[in-house]
């Protein structure tokens, strides 16, 4: 690919941006609103604003990592958000990385048919179960 071919692809995605956003403009200056599932939306910024409180990430595989101060400061960002019980465990899963989010993903899909939504206590007792070490 040439420096002139990246530039007319560069050219043609400006202008289409121009348009779009034109496009946009007329529509909301005609006061046509987009639709907006407010349930989607509501989740989505809760993500992003949970992810802005840069809540601690959990491997699951690192020596020295702490369960307890992980479920302890996701819990407390969730909570000071004031996020509904149901959406608490998917913020959280967000945090769960490597080994611990194999886990996660093969513990949820493994649950009884209609077990309903993941409570908090139901999840961090699966969790202690699983990423306490075992003392002997």
């Amino acid at each position: 690919m040439t420096n002139e071919d990246v530039r007319s692809a560069l050219l043609m995605m400006a202008q289409a941006v121009t348009t779009r956003a034109q496009a946009m403009k007329s529509q909301a200056t005609r006061g046509v609103e987009a639709h907006v599932n407010p349930i989607v939306s509501t989740m989505a910024s809760r993500l992003k604003d949970f992810m802005m409180m840069n809540p601690l990430v959990f491997l699951g595989s690192k020596v020295g990592e702490d369960p307890q101060e992980n479920v302890d400061e996701v819990y407390k960002v969730v909570n000071s958000m004031g996020v509904p019980s149901i959406e608490k465990i998917e913020l959280a899963s967000y945090q769960l990385k490597d080994v611990s989010q194999v886990w996660f993903t093969q513990w949820k899909n493994n649950r009884p048919a209609g077990a309903g939504p993941i409570e908090w206590e139901v999840f961090k007792e699966a969790f202690f179960g699983r990423f306490f070490p075992c003392e002997k």
